[in-house]
Order: structure tokens, then C-alpha cells, then sequence
């Protein structure tokens, strides 16, 4: 298939001379042509396709150009076109791009999807307004697709799952390299959980879910359905990824894997598949995942009613101190509330952020939180002195000082907001969104304001359409 050759032969290259191969070679070629070893590459060159994203009204193309793969957004008289940097994603089901903008790398709102084999937009720029190359990858990001490394990102290698390989290299032995199969349930679950399980969010180390499934498949939300299903359960700790996935590329035998626990069927089960998982775990749209389906890992019996029991949020594992848990369900209660605009959940993040905040006064995530919510509230002048508390514990936080901006222009204190926002310009050029803020406080010098932002990024779309407009 051209999809699997073009992005296996892109990988490749970059792992032939992989430290581990000289003692591993069969698991070295292999882990190339899997997922993990393929979610980064540079990007190959793919068939032209388009399509018109709806909420902007923006026409998105994906075509070639001197031996290179382009993306070109074009809304109105005005168009933005960058090379792609680097395909990210395996391509099991969908593969995403980035571009590089100076020294920053942005993700394309062009995704391309292997089973309709079709370009559409890439997840969460669906209900963009205003469609840009604007979405900065982060840390996280490139912790899970590569090595971490923003200026080279590489494919992900045995490190990431068998830990620091130096002592390995120089001494081979079973002793100084750790195999996820020997670890306990717990530690060997976690390297896998480390990029496979997203939860609602992250604080931190820990991270946030709800106490059972979701009703809605998302892209990584495996691992807490697995752990929920009656199979997990029932088994010991025995049922784990490895148990149905082989990172090294060798054929697992999943209906084996499902009958060494059900050799017999119920009487009341239709003949003997030939295999399990069609019935037990379909594979189902992702609300989060484009056009892409993904195989739902509830293992059900049978399809199940949603439930009306009210859900809530846990911390995984329940790992961390009680006061470390706290604080992250007050934290994530506040950031869910304002994704899903549900106010009794922000109120409830508020409350028990609130009663933690003598433990945590020097806590820049806290105050953070807390301050916003009352900038909610409209108790703007407490709102300003958490956020200034926290500027002052995390003085170079970029979006930290624009929000304090926020707070500083509606209570009237217009220098001290330009005086935050050309802080947070100087900490990341690249933020629209901190010069947008500043010709609000400087509206006779909007002109002179976005054009700055252009030195830096000439085809940022949105103050290039700011400019046309009166």
C-alpha cells in the first residue's frame, strides 16, 4: 500500500545506525516498521489532495513542490503556504504534519486519513474561526511522537521504553537494561501509559480520568477502558497491552489471547468465531480522532446502555499524596469546567483549590487558577493579586503574564497591562494572541503592532486579515 511505504521507507533512514542494532537487529528493523518507531519522520511526498474547512470558510491544500510535501491555507485574497517539517503519527489510522516557523514548530490543520485515504482537517481545528498555522507543539507533544528533541526530533527509540541504554551499551547484561515484561504490573503498565493514556488531563505527573469510560471513543483512551473492563479486572493484572500488542513487530494471536481465559462458550453464544474482537471490540468513530475509527477496548459482552450515573473525576492510579491529589482534581475540575463550559464544574475546582490555598500559597498553578476564577466572578482586584503573586513565582511564564494582562486592562491599569504583554512578547514572539491583546490596549498603534508580529511570521493569516480590515 503507498501509504505504509512511503512513511516506513521515510523512518528507516534515521534508525539504521541505532546504537542497539549491533545486539538486536531483528527488533531494531522491525520496530521501524511499527507504530512507535514511526511516529515521526520527515515528511515524504503524497498525493495532492483538498478540502474546504466549513467553520472558517478556508480551503486547505495539501500539494507538491520541488521534491517536497506543502500545505497551503488560502481564505479570502490572502493565503498562507509552509513545506512540511516532519509527518507525525504512525499512519495505522491518520497521519499529521507540522511546519516550522522560525525556531518553533506548529501543527497543520491537514491531516491525511488512511481509511478513506482522504485529506480532511486534522483533530481539534475542527471549529477553529479563524484557521492558522497556529498551533505550537508542545513538550508533551514531542515526548510521545519522538525523542523530545524540538530542534531534531527523532523517531522514538529503545530508551523510551527500556530506559537509559548507556551502562547497556558499554557492558551488555540482563542486570542494567529493564524489559517492561519483568517489571511489576504496575511500573511495566506505566512505560506504556506514559503516551497511551491522556486521561481527561494531565497535572503534572498525574493524570486526571473519569471513574468509568467515557461513551465517547477518544484516540487514547485504551488503557483506562481496558482497566475497566470485566477482563482486566477478572485477571490478576494477567490482561495488559502486551498481551494483544508486540512493539517489536512480531504477529500477536489476539482470539488465542481471548481463549486462554474462555475456552468454553456460553450456550447462549452464537457458533465459534473465528475470531473475538469484530463482536467484543469493534472498532468505533473517535470524537476526538477526525476520520478515523478506533477499536473500542471495553470488551463487552454485549452493547450497554449509557449510564445516568453522574461521573466523576479520579487521579489514575491514585498516585501522588493525598494533597497532591487534591490539588490536581481542583485544578483539572477547573480546566475540564472551561473546555466543556460547565460552570458546577469550575465552581467545584474552585472549591477545593480554596481550601488548599494556606498549603499552597506559593503555588504558581494555584493561584493561577484561582485568580481566573474569580476574574470570572468579577472580583477583579483579588483576581489581580493571585495573578501577580504568581507572575512573581514564574516570571517567565508567556501566557501566565497575558492573562494577568487581561485582568490589569479591565480594572483600568493600561501601562501595566502593555508592560505584561511586551514582557510575554519577549518570552514568545510567535504568540498571536499576545499581540492581538496589545492593540487592544493600544489601539492607535494596531498597524504598527501587527506588523511586528509579521517581521517575525509573514504569513500569519490572522493579522494579515486584521490589517485588510478597517
Amino acid at each position: 500500500m503507498i501509504w505504509s511505504a512511503c512513511f516506513i521507507f521515510a523512518a528507516l533512514p534515521l534508525l539504521a545506525a541505532h546504537p542497539c542494532q549491533s545486539c538486536h537487529p531483528a527488533q531494531v528493523k522491525a520496530f521501524g516498521l511499527t507504530p512507535m518507531g514511526n511516529a515521526i519522520a520527515p515528511a515524504s511526498v503524497l498525493p495532492a489532495g483538498s478540502f474546504v474547512h466549513a467553520a472558517s470558510g478556508s480551503i486547505v491544500q495539501s500539494f507538491a513542490r520541488d521534491g517536497r510535501l506543502w500545505h497551503r491555507i488560502e481564505r479570502g485574497k490572502i493565503s498562507a503556504e509552509y513545506p512540511i517539517a516532519y509527518r507525525i503519527g504512525s499512519g495505522s489510522h491518520a497521519a499529521g504534519f507540522l511546519v516550522r516557523v522560525g525556531n518553533t514548530l506548529f501543527q497543520s490543520p491537514a491531516a491525511l486519513y488512511r481509511d478513506k485515504q482522504v485529506w480532511a482537517v486534522a483533530p481539534g481545528y475542527e471549529r477553529h474561526p479563524r484557521l492558522d498555522f497556529d498551533r505550537r507543539v508542545t513538550a508533551q507533544c514531542l515526548d510521545c511522537h519522538s525523542n523530545g528533541n524540538a530542534a531534531d526530533p527523532q523517531p522514538i527509540s529503545c530508551d523510551q521504553c527500556h530506559g537509559n541504554s548507556a551502562a547497556h551499551l558499554a557492558r551488555p547484561s540482563r542486570a542494567n537494561i529493564s524489559n517492561p515484561v519483568r517489571l511489576t504490573t504496575a511500573a511495566r503498565e506505566v512505560v506504556c501509559e506514559r503516551c497511551h493514556l491522556t486521561g481527561e488531563t494531565r497535572i503534572g505527573a498525574l493524570t486526571i480520568v473519569y471513574d468509568r469510560p467515557r461513551q465517547d471513543l477518544r484516540v487514547v483512551s485504551h488503557v483506562e477502558q481496558l482497566s475497566l473492563s470485566e477482563c482486566s479486572r477478572q485477571s490478576s493484572g494477567k490482561l495488559w497491552c502486551g498481551s494483544c500488542h508486540s512493539v517489536h513487530g512480531e504477529p500477536v494471536n489476539i482470539t488465542s489471547t481471548c481463549r486462554s481465559c474462555h475456552a468454553t462458550l456460553s450456550s447462549a453464544h452464537p457458533a465459534a468465531p473465528a475470531e473475538c474482537t469484530s463482536c467484543h471490540m469493534p472498532r468505533r468513530p473517535a470524537s476526538d480522532g477526525g476520520h478515523s475509527a478506533f477499536t473500542d477496548h471495553r470488551i463487552q459482552s454485549r452493547p450497554q446502555a449509557a449510564s445516568n450515573t453522574t461521573v466523576q473525576l479520579r487521579v489514575w492510579r491514585d498516585a501522588g499524596t493525598p494533597l497532591e491529589r487534591e490539588r490536581a482534581l481542583g485544578l483539572a475540575s477547573i480546566e475540564i469546567g472551561e473546555r466543556d463550559n460547565s460552570p458546577e464544574m469550575i465552581q467545584s475546582g474552585y472549591r477545593r483549590l480554596a481550601g488548599l490555598i494556606n498549603r499552597l500559597e506559593r503555588d504558581p498553578e494555584v493561584l493561577t487558577a484561582l485568580g481566573m476564577v474569580l476574574f470570572l466572578k468579577d472580583q477583579k482586584v483579588d483576581a489581580r493579586k493571585l495573578l501577580r503573586s504568581a507572575v512573581a513565582l514564574r516570571p517567565n511564564d508567556a501566557p501566565l503574564r497575558e492573562k494577568l494582562a487581561v485582568v490589569e486592562r479591565s480594572l483600568g491599569d493600561t501601562g501595566s497591562a502593555i508592560a505584561q504583554l511586551e514582557k510575554a512578547i519577549s518570552l514568545e514572539p510567535l504568540s498571536p494572541r499576545a499581540y492581538f491583546l496589545l492593540t487592544e490596549c493600544q489601539p492607535a498603534q494596531r498597524r504598527t503592532i501587527l506588523e511586528r508580529l509579521l517581521q517575525l511570521a509573514p504569513q500569519n493569516l490572522l493579522a494579515r486579515e486584521a490589517l485588510l480590515s478597517p
